[in-house]
């Protein structure tokens, strides 16, 4: 429900049971999104919460592109390691890791902070190239590409959308 320019309400219902409560709020000069997210569970506590976002393209209301710069924070420094069946990676700023073997079975991201109902699963692609589908509740939700350099000291993380390919993300991640 939209109540005026500047504020969207959103309500999730499974079975007729409220499960997710979304409030979507935009500031006064339409710069900044404040998305708030309150997940109510049948067993355990509510769980809320937040993330502030700045427009990055669109002119005005809701539309456009959006970035979170905590994301970004989180996912600066990344752990990975590779054996003949399992690729592990670790995100230890956002707290999630996952150990997912490379025959395309789905593996739950693990963590404090590890999102409920996300999976990966990962299939080697090339010598140097491994690839990602990352599931929420067994649906397709983004695309990942692993790949290394033939120098071996340069990890490129792309992801995209399997409905928009060509609109990709990507961060590069140099060995230290």
């Amino acid at each position: 429900m939209k109540s005026g320019d500047t504020v969207l309400d959103r309500t999730r219902k499974e079975n007729g049971t409220k499960t997710n409560a979304y409030h979507s709020e935009l500031s006064a000069g339409g710069a900044v999104l404040t998305l708030t997210a309150t997940a109510f569970r049948p067993t355990g506590p509510v769980i809320t919460g937040q993330i502030v976002a700045s427009r990055v393209s669109g002119s005005n209301g809701f539309a456009g592109q959006w970035r979170d710069p905590r994301y970004l924070q989180q996912h600066a420094d990344m752990t990975l390691s590779l054996d003949t069946q399992t690729l592990h990676i670790g995100y230890p700023s956002a707290g999630q890791y996952i150990d997912a073997p490379l025959d395309g079975v789905d593996a739950a991201i693990r963590g404090p902070h590890a999102p409920e109902g996300l999976t990966y699963a990962v299939r080697r692609v090339g010598r140097r190239e491994i690839s990602i589908l990352t599931k929420r509740n067994g649906k397709l939700v983004e695309q990942v590409s692993l790949e290394l350099s033939t120098g071996g000291r340069v990890i490129t993380y792309s992801w995209w959308d399997p409905d928009r390919p060509n609109d990709k993300g990507t961060f590069v991640y140099e060995k230290q």
